[in-house]
């Protein structure tokens, strides 16, 4: 008999959730066949079956978790599964008509007290079981990995850092101007994500994880973007920024947003971030308080673009007007950087001779 374990899909990873299985109890699986598919709080991930034999024994339903390392199922040879099955039908008594009711909604019978002759399981013991559940007037909905992930590190956050946010009006106008002309297919996040590289490479201070201890600089810049998901939140990251042309930026943006919503991200995905963006413009938020993501001491929130009419010149101006929400661990980050940050950004933004410069327009 084959005791088959959670696995463990990098080094944090420490439980992991059944969502669905490809077999059914006394199914026969091939070596190397998908057998279940489990996610953690970053990722989802296949598991194939490392041997062939017939899957006797799920110890973890679909929705459940397990601590990596736990059973959560047997596999069995064809010898073995016949002994098993001989065990089984001795073990309680069903009534034929209370079997097929219990099979037909899914009610694993070792959970029912039978009120029959000698505890024997009837048609009557498996409809008060169903009605008992009708009767419930509440929904308890699990929390999922996902979740999961983001309650620890919203709370390690608070926790840990010192969370200020410094919060400023920038014109979008001239962006907006020139990507409706000149780059229409491209994203106004993959704009920003390359417009943020330059920043980044500018001012390094923001392009850094704190510990508690320690700052830890990087020379390359890897920038965190959010994507709303129908698990959650989730932060897949673009490697080496400043390396990448803005269709290339825009590529991969568009790739790995698919990817996080059909829940088909890699460990790697996700990891290395050194600076996340959250573009909240499609939605009704003008501005808000992003929270760091992991030991990144900056964040930006990005709200949604409004018109406005503007005083220039002694003249009245509709401008596209938003917001940037730049939150930072001010254990490291003095409010005079974020404020030079905020300045920079903005300049490269409202200045179209700037971004043209930079997305090489």
């Amino acid at each position: 008999m084959y005791e088959l374990r959670m696995p463990k899909f990098g080094l944090t990873m420490e439980e992991g959730t059944i969502t669905k299985w490809y077999k059914k109890e006394g199914e026969f699986i091939k070596k190397g066949e998908p057998l279940l598919e489990v996610e953690s709080e970053k990722i989802v991930n296949d598991i194939e079956s490392p041997i062939s034999g017939y899957l006797s024994k799920i110890l973890a339903k679909e929705g459940e978790s397990r601590k990596v390392g736990e059973i959560i199922a047997y596999i069995v040879e064809e010898e073995e599964l016949k002994i098993i099955e001989e065990k089984k039908e001795k073990g309680i008594p069903v009534s034929p008509l209370a079997k097929k009711l219990a099979k037909e909604y899914g009610i694993d019978i070792s959970k029912i007290k039978g009120s029959g002759p000698g505890g024997r399981i009837i048609e009557k013991d498996i409809r008060d079981y169903i009605n008992k559940f009708k009767e419930k007037e509440e929904i308890i909905e699990p929390l999922t990995p996902i979740r999961k992930e983001i309650i620890e590190r919203l709370s390690k956050s608070y926790k840990t850092s010192i969370l200020v946010t410094n919060v400023t009006k920038v014109d979008f106008t001239n962006l907006i101007k020139v990507k409706n002309k000149y780059l229409n297919v491209i994203s106004l996040t993959s704009m920003l994500i390359k417009i943020l590289s330059i920043v980044l490479e500018e001012i390094p201070k923001f392009n850094s994880h704190f510990d508690g201890e320690k700052i830890i600089k990087f020379k390359n810049i890897n920038i965190g973007f959010a994507v709303d998901t129908e698990r959650g939140l989730i932060v897949p990251v673009i490697k080496d920024v400043q390396n990448l042309g803005l269709e290339e930026i825009d590529k991969k943006v568009k790739e790995l947003s698919l990817r996080a919503r059909n829940n088909k991200l890699s460990y790697d995905d996700v990891e290395g971030s050194h600076f996340t963006l959250t573009n909240l413009g499609m939605m009704r938020t003008d501005f808000f308080t992003p929270v760091l993501n992991g030991m990144e001491v900056a964040i930006l929130g990005v709200g949604r673009t409004t018109k406005e009419v503007w005083v220039e010149n002694g003249n009245f101006i509709i401008k596209d007007v938003s917001y940037f929400s730049l939150s930072y661990d001010h254990r490291v980050i003095d409010g005079a950087d974020a404020a030079k940050f905020l300045d920079k950004l903005c300049s490269l933004i409202e200045k179209e001779d700037n971004f043209k410069t930079i997305l090489k327009i």
